[in-house]
């Protein structure tokens, strides 16, 4: 049931992209270059009144099984380079990161805000908002100018430069996502609950890993749809949207925690790395085994 489902997702997703294809292609009715995006070649054009696929979440008397499951991406995995490129934003395009940047600087106005990172636990409350100034630019240190008004001389917001925003650093995600199965739709799915990326900074005491904050992913997912990748070095005309990636999970991941008791990630009771390994390996099965196990008879 799972496999139609994303299937017809798929389906949906490949229709979208030839619909804007053909709404905002290269070239218009004419044959010519398209006017709009002559300037701006390989992308399509502006995405600015795309919205997400909406999904309806599931009422919670309906989820009769679930599974909180803890990942990292790791943007060096060829997979996930159209998350990590380019390193600075152009040709329209940008890194998620630095689109995540972006929309915090911007939170006001966008409605995206970065909560402190808890080791153990999440809360999305204002208890634990973070202030983009005083806990981003200023704690890690990222330059910035102010910028003032010019008739009351108050500072009014900062201004980072393009090349001082740290995408470099950000080589990895956390994602936090629920598996589960919706007895009143019949339908094994996930939804992906936040993400955090995570910053590697070469230090005096060698090279640190700092984990910025989490943003939940539902704040993302409207500028996600508006921002289009490239998924092929070989066809420009293989375009998605960010939400599109992540909807049909096309990044590599691997598992470095699921829920429990002792509320401890995999490192915290496996002393290997091939400890590790199997255990994550065991964690897929019984998710995999599960969803199989929903239509034996």
């Amino acid at each position: 049931m799972k496999r139609v489902f994303h299937l017809l997702i798929g389906f949906l997703l490949l229709s979208g992209v030839s619909a804007s294809a053909q709404d905002a292609g290269f070239f218009d009715v004419n044959g010519d270059v398209n006017g709009e995006i002559a300037s701006n070649l390989p992308t399509s054009g502006p995405k600015k009144d795309l919205k997400p696929i909406e999904f309806v979440n599931p009422r919670p008397d309906d989820i009769f099984w679930q599974k909180v499951i803890y990942r990292v991406v790791d943007l060096r995995e060829k997979m996930n380079f159209p998350l990590y490129y380019p390193e600075e934003s152009g040709d329209g395009r940008q890194s998620l990161f630095t689109l995540i940047f972006r929309l915090l600087q911007d939170g006001e106005n966008t409605g995206v805000y970065a909560y402190e990172y808890q080791d153990g636990r999440e809360v999305f409350s204002d208890n634990y908002k973070l202030d983009f100034v005083k806990d981003v630019l200023e704690k890690y240190e990222i330059l910035n100018e102010p910028i003032i008004d010019s008739l009351t001389n108050e500072v009014i917001g900062y201004s980072v430069d393009e090349s001082d925003i740290p995408n470099r650093e950000v080589l990895k995600f956390y994602m936090k996502e629920v598996w589960f199965f919706n007895k009143h739709t019949s339908i094994f799915d996930v939804k992906i609950i936040a993400v955090c990326p995570i910053m590697q900074r070469e230090t005096d005491i060698g090279m640190v890993k700092y984990p910025l904050f989490w943003v939940p992913f539902d704040m993302l997912r409207p500028y996600l749809a508006q921002q289009e990748v490239l998924i092929s070095d070989r066809n420009n005309g293989a375009r998605i949207s960010l939400d599109d990636l992540f909807i049909i999970r096309r990044f590599g991941s691997y598992i470095f925690k699921e829920s429990n008791v002792q509320n401890r990630n995999l490192l915290e009771y496996n002393s290997t790395a091939a400890d590790v390994h199997k255990e994550q390996a065991y964690i897929k099965e019984n998710m995999f085994n599960f969803e199989q196990d929903l239509w034996e008879y």
